[in-house]
């Protein structure tokens, strides 16, 4: 168990690195709407999940430039965040 995660780490961070930030974006995106929607039908989750994105980037550049006055880009947040959701999806479906 413990060796899979850390090998799964490892392939997060490499293709993470190759990549770039889209693919944990993509990510935290899609798993967000799929729980905010109450079926799984594209019709609805879709749409909130391009509204969940203009609204986290738009929104989360907002947070990092004015509010907190941070010079750094908003891609380290999402990485950051982005691997810490995926660890938890890994971990819960092999929970299930």
């Amino acid at each position: 168990m413990t060796a899979t995660l850390i090998i799964c780490s490892v392939l997060v961070a490499v293709s993470t690195a190759l990549v770039g930030p889209v693919t944990f974006f993509g990510l935290l995106v899609a798993s967000l709407a799929y729980q905010l929607c109450s079926h799984f039908r594209h019709t609805a989750v879709l749409p909130i999940a391009v509204l969940l994105g203009i609204i986290a980037l738009v929104g989360g550049q907002l947070v990092l430039e004015r509010i907190f006055a941070f010079d750094t880009a908003l891609s380290i947040v999402i990485e950051f965040v982005g691997g810490i959701v995926f660890l938890i999806l890994l971990l819960r479906g092999n929970v299930k």
